[in-house]
């Protein structure tokens, strides 16, 4: 998707927290109480943050890079849910409900990390009604974006899923470098496939691929692709 080196923009923690879809509307109190909840964590290319089946209860704060959050098929076989970059957050799900990690997240980049305890957060929102209000806005939005993925793989082709990710990427900052196979994973087929697909956008003069870069050429007939 994009070249090898990666210039990493690094968030503030008190910065990262007041951006977070989870603290708005906090009061500058209860963000002093969140943020002595909040913990850093630095990571290094590859490194595993979170492994799926395991037993980690931390929400994650990106601050900087970006990291993909996959799950591997009793074959070996990898699906990557989605990338997330400085700002996001993951690992929602097994902060709250105290169940075992869903997906396992691995950094693409270096990455610096902010972690907070998911029951530390919960024994707070039980008298921070904003705070409560906030986790449950956000695991609605999980959900929905679980059902559009499984929407995607279900019923849209290749081409269109694949749309759909260069888009996706194409403004977001660090963009890492993504291999046919990570983008085949992303849309949830054979690398082959995906190689296809590539060459059938470049022959019809919406992308270039040049060496281990895409470039958009048309983006209204991506979009179109997308739709």
């Amino acid at each position: 998707m994009s070249g090898s080196s990666v210039t990493l923009n690094i968030i503030a923690k008190e910065q990262l927290l007041a951006r977070s879809p989870y603290f708005i509307g906090l009061s500058t109190n209860e963000m002093k109480e969140v943020s002595h909840l909040t913990f850093e964590r630095q990571v290094g290319r590859g490194e595993i943050v979170t492994l799926e089946g395991g037993a980690d209860h931390n929400l994650y704060l990106v601050a900087s890079g970006a990291l993909k959050i996959y799950n591997t098929s009793s074959g070996g076989k990898e699906q990557i849910v989605s990338l997330v970059r400085p700002g996001d957050s993951f690992n929602d799900v097994a902060a709250f409900d105290s169940g075992t990690v869903p997906a396992t997240v691995q950094s693409l980049t270096p990455a610096l990390l902010y972690y907070i305890s998911g029951p530390a957060l919960l024994e707070r929102a039980c008298r921070l009604s904003g705070l409560a209000s906030n986790i449950a806005r956000l695991l609605a939005g999980r959900v929905r974006d679980l059902s559009s993925l499984v929407a995607d793989l279900s019923f849209r082709p290749v081409a269109g899923r694949l749309a759909r990710i260069l888009l996706d990427q194409i403004n977001r900052e660090p963009a890492p470098y993504l291999t046919q196979k990570d983008l085949a994973s992303m849309a949830g087929t054979a690398r082959e496939v995906v190689a296809r697909a590539l060459k059938s956008l470049e022959d019809e003069g919406i992308i270039r691929v040049d060496r281990h870069k895409i470039v958009i050429k048309d983006r209204v007939k991506l979009e179109d692709k997308a739709a």
